[in-house]
């Protein structure tokens, strides 16, 4: 069995692996995702290795650019949703008061809304591009991260160094910024990799139903045009199935990221392995 380190840096590799082929996409791949290249439906050989879609655009240069918009909007949303999250789940839990009770209870109210059905209710009265879309999932998922953030805040702002920082004087930005924040740096990695996993798999299923700009190449785009260009019933294997391997592989890294570190957050872990 592996080590959680073996996972760790397994998935880091896989997840380096992703970014290194969105980063060098235009060398990767010269013709681009819209250039017709070839015949349409046309079989895997040497010039396309996995073959034409429709129009004959090259599928490889289309799974390599979707690379970009797919990671993009999964890390893009998760950064925003974590930053949100901490930021606020520290000031009220700090606080607490008011301030706390108020902020539980929107929370009480938001949560119980499915998020994927409001994002779907939300792009289609207002037809938002990808950045907005980004932008919308990490406002969205920064509620359900902020419970947790403010559990954990709580239990640090009792601690004895934090209240001899306020023996003394410091400020709150400061025990907030120099006593708390690093004490919940493991937490914050943890919903970052959990985030971007649950949040690049909602933006793909976002592309899947069209909820964006259908010209925009990724991977939930390149999914919906094989199964509504008859790819799934013609047996188009090669149009099929690279975005689909593409985002199991990229779900899978992020994991064993998360699962590795869920042994420095949770001690319980250690304890139960001992």
């Amino acid at each position: 069995m592996m080590s959680r380190r073996a996972i760790l840096w397994a998935g880091i590799a896989v997840l380096c692996i992703y970014i290194v082929i969105a980063l060098s996409a235009p060398l990767i791949a010269p013709q681009g995702p819209h250039a017709i290249t070839g015949k349409p439906l046309q079989p895997p050989d040497n010039h396309h290795l996995f073959g034409t879609n429709e129009v004959g655009q090259d599928i490889f240069a289309q799974l390599i650019f979707g690379a970009r918009i797919t990671l993009l909007f999964g890390f893009c949303s998760a950064a925003l949703a974590v930053g949100i999250s901490t930021s606020v789940g520290i000031v009220v839990g700090y606080y607490g008061g008011i301030v706390d009770e108020i902020v539980c209870r929107a929370i009480d109210v938001v949560m119980p809304i499915p998020m994927f059905v409001l994002l779907i209710v939300l792009t289609t009265f207002f037809s938002p591009g990808v950045l907005q879309v980004s932008l919308l999932m990490g406002l969205m998922g920064s509620v359900y991260g902020i419970r947790i953030m403010r559990a954990q805040v709580l239990s640090v702002a009792r601690t004895g160094f934090v209240e001899g920082a306020r023996a003394i004087g410091a400020s709150d930005f400061w025990i907030m910024s120099r006593h708390i924040l690093p004490n919940v740096m493991s937490l914050v990695m943890v919903k970052f990799v959990s985030s971007s996993q649950q949040l690049l798999l909602m933006g793909v299923g976002l592309s899947f139903i069209g909820m964006w700009d259908t010209t925009t190449v990724d991977w939930g785009t390149m999914i919906q045009n094989a199964y509504s260009q008859g790819g799934m019933a013609l047996g188009l294997w090669w149009w099929i199935l690279p975005p689909g391997i593409a985002v199991i592989g990229i779900s899978l890294a992020l994991a064993m990221i998360g699962y590795s570190f869920e042994e420095k957050f949770n001690p319980r872990v250690e304890v139960n392995r001992i």
